[in-house]
């Protein structure tokens, strides 16, 4: 992976993805994520980062974090 994965906690990110999983179609905006993950900027923009590599989340057209599905 990128060096960057070293620098997100695995804690936060399971608790990331379990948000996506309890509320299909979440789409948030980066303010909206920090809020909820109850995250400074730095730490949220650098887990989106991560996840947006790995493949699991995607940004929406309008800007909303989503999750990433194949064939979309």
């Amino acid at each position: 992976m990128m060096a960057i994965d070293d620098s997100v906690e695995a804690g936060l990110i399971e608790r990331i993805l379990g948000e996506y999983r309890e509320m299909p179609g979440l789409a948030l905006t980066m303010d909206h994520a920090r809020r909820l993950w109850g995250c400074d900027s730095g730490t949220c923009r650098c887990v989106i980062d991560v996840l947006v590599a790995r493949g699991m989340l995607r940004w929406s057209r309008e800007g909303r974090l989503m999750v990433a599905r194949s064939g979309e």
